[in-house]
C-alpha cells in the first residue's frame, strides 16, 4: 500500500471535519511519517494529541498504530491513576491505556494490521471511521483521569 497516499487521504478526512492536523516528517529510527490530529474528547472542547503511524509488520500486512496521549503530565494523582489503569484495561473495548514513566504522560494506544495490498483511499476510510471508535474509549474515561490525575 502507499503509505503517503493512505496519509493524505486520512488527512483530508481529518480535515473535512475540522480537525487540525500536522505531518511530522520520518526520522530515524522511526520508520514512515506521522500524521498528528489534536482530536475533541470532551464537549467542553478538550483534546488529546493523536498521533497515527505506520510501517512494515510481515511480508503481507503493515502495523498501523493509533497512539493518544490524554495527560502530557500526570499531576499528585499519578499511583491511583496507575491503579485504575488495570480496571480500565480489563473493560477498554478498543486498545489499552497506559503510562509512558520517563514522561509522566497517560497515553491509550490502538494497533491495527493492514494488508499491503489494500487500497489507501479505502483503508483511509476504514482508519478514520476506527479513530471516532477509538475516540469513544478515550472520551469514556477522559473525565475521570483528569480527575484522578489531579493535573487539571
Amino acid at each position: 500500500m502507499d503509505a503517503d497516499k493512505f496519509q493524505n487521504a486520512l488527512d483530508n478526512l481529518l480535515k473535512k471535519v475540522g480537525v487540525q492536523t500536522a505531518v511530522l516528517e520520518g526520522v530515524e529510527p522511526q520508520i514512515g511519517n506521522t500524521l498528528r490530529a489534536l482530536l475533541p474528547v470532551t464537549e467542553a472542547g478538550d483534546v488529546v494529541l493523536t498521533e497515527i503511524m505506520m510501517g512494515p509488520y510481515t511480508d503481507d500486512a503493515l502495523l498501523l498504530e493509533i497512539y493518544s496521549t490524554m495527560i502530557v503530565e500526570i499531576g499528585p494523582g499519578y499511583e491511583a491513576l496507575k491503579e485504575m489503569l488495570l480496571d480500565w484495561n480489563l473493560t477498554a473495548a478498543l486498545g489499552a491505556f497506559g503510562i509512558y514513566r520517563q514522561q509522566k504522560q497517560l497515553y491509550h494506544k490502538y494497533n491495527y494490521i493492514i494488508p499491503t495490498d489494500a487500497d489507501p483511499e479505502e483503508m483511509a476510510e476504514e482508519i478514520f471511521y476506527l479513530i471516532n471508535l477509538v475516540l469513544g474509549v478515550i472520551s469514556e474515561r477522559f473525565p475521570d483521569a483528569v480527575r484522578l490525575s489531579g493535573s487539571a
